[in-house]
């Protein structure tokens, strides 16, 4: 899961190429300025913006969403800031709560940066996947061993997708037949997004619990893979998937031996998921929409989130937006209001991190720099 950056190249800016490493690997040192490929992303998603917001002045109209922001109450609008930096705040905490069982020592300063770096990447990549390869490489920096690293954030990723699981099956079972209602057919997609999850934390779970059982699973599926051509070499992918399992076991071994802690970051990622699902409720009470309840904004924008899980595009964009519109429309009949409300949504949750995620990565590479500059090269060193 856990992957790290090594790409170095005399004669050239570096750039990340992420790649698997075992426990006893250091990370390469970071020269390069940002990942091709993410570059590539945030040009997508700052075209995908400037569509989105062309839609919302077409669709609303320039003279009315003039009016509609000179009548809301930016005290609500605030409401909703507040609640994705306690959604970090809690990011960070739980993350911390991990990485102290590990190392008593390790500041929060340096555990929240690595937070909002994972902010930043996991926004650039389809299905959140390019957050942890940087967000190990900067604990590194830190002062962290690569195993400590690594054990921490497979360990959150394992609460995580156990919270996210039982919140979305206790909001399906209290409030589906009222919004299946209310958008007839396209509702049944929240059950795929709902099963997607729930493969997700099964074989978690069968990873720690049937440790052999699933690595025969997984074997007979990479050889049947192998035999279609559809995976080339199938040594080297049964290893890494070998190591990718002893990892997970491992992560969930140290779980058994803080059961306070986990029950505690149980706890704070129900809290987290809570506040993420109620900055739709301060933004609709900014323009003063009073026919949702916060209980209702919260199984609506979890239903956004099982839908969104399984959109291929960074921050599930395109599909994030629509299944937004589709289960707050019915709220409000005024169809220019919920499309402003959704721009400001998508803004606070996707947008607002991207940005503050790349001033805490350009200070962590400042840092690291100016350390590598500081520190003696052995003689003999070519300089990459």
């Amino acid at each position: 899961m856990v992957r790290l950056i090594e790409n170095m190249r005399p004669g050239r800016p570096a750039f990340f190429r992420l790649r698997p490493v075992s426990k006893t690997h250091s990370p390469a040192v970071l020269k390069g300025e940002y990942m091709e490929l993410k570059k590539k992303n945030l040009v997508f998603l700052g075209l995908v913006l400037i569509v989105l917001v062309a839609y919302v002045v077409w669709s609303t109209g320039w003279n009315n969403i003039l009016l509609l922001i000179q009548q809301a109450n930016g005290l609500w609008i605030l409401g909703g800031v507040a609640m994705i930096v306690c959604y970090w705040l809690l990011e960070a905490s739980i993350l911390h709560s991990v990485v102290v069982c590990y190392c008593k020592s390790h500041r929060f300063g340096d555990t929240f940066a690595t937070t909002m770096i994972g902010q930043l990447f996991n926004n650039l990549t389809p299905s959140a996947t390019g957050g942890q390869p940087v967000q190990a490489y900067h604990m590194t920096k830190t002062g962290l061993p690569l195993g400590v690293a690594m054990g921490s954030l497979i360990v959150r990723f394992i609460l995580y997708q156990i919270a996210l699981t039982l919140y979305s099956a206790v909001v399906l079972i209290l409030r589906w037949n009222y919004f299946s209602s209310l958008v007839s057919g396209f509702g049944y997609l929240v059950f795929v997004g709902f099963l997607i999850n729930t493969a997700v934390m099964l074989f978690l779970l069968s990873v720690c619990f049937f440790r052999k059982f699933t690595h025969k699973i997984a074997v007979g599926l990479i050889s049947l893979l192998a035999k279609i051509r559809i995976i080339k070499n199938k040594e080297k992918t049964i290893a890494y998937i070998e190591g990718e399992l002893a990892s997970f076991h491992e992560g969930f071994s140290m779980l058994h031996r803080h059961i306070g802690m986990m029950c505690s970051s149980m706890v704070l990622s129900l809290l987290q998921l809570t506040a993420f699902f109620l900055i739709p409720y301060f933004l609709f009470r900014a323009f003063h929409v009073t026919a949702l309840t916060p209980g209702l904004v919260v199984c609506a924008q979890a239903f956004v989130t099982m839908i969104s899980s399984f959109v291929p595009l960074p921050g599930a964009s395109g599909g994030a937006e629509y299944s937004f519109y589709t289960f707050f429309s019915p709220f409000c009949p005024d169809r220019g209001v919920v499309n402003l409300i959704m721009l400001l949504w998508r803004m606070i949750t996707f947008y607002l991190p991207i940005g503050v995620g790349l001033c805490y990565f350009s200070s962590a590479l400042h840092k690291i720099r100016h350390k590598e500059k500081a520190e003696p090269k052995p003689q003999g060193q070519r300089p990459a």
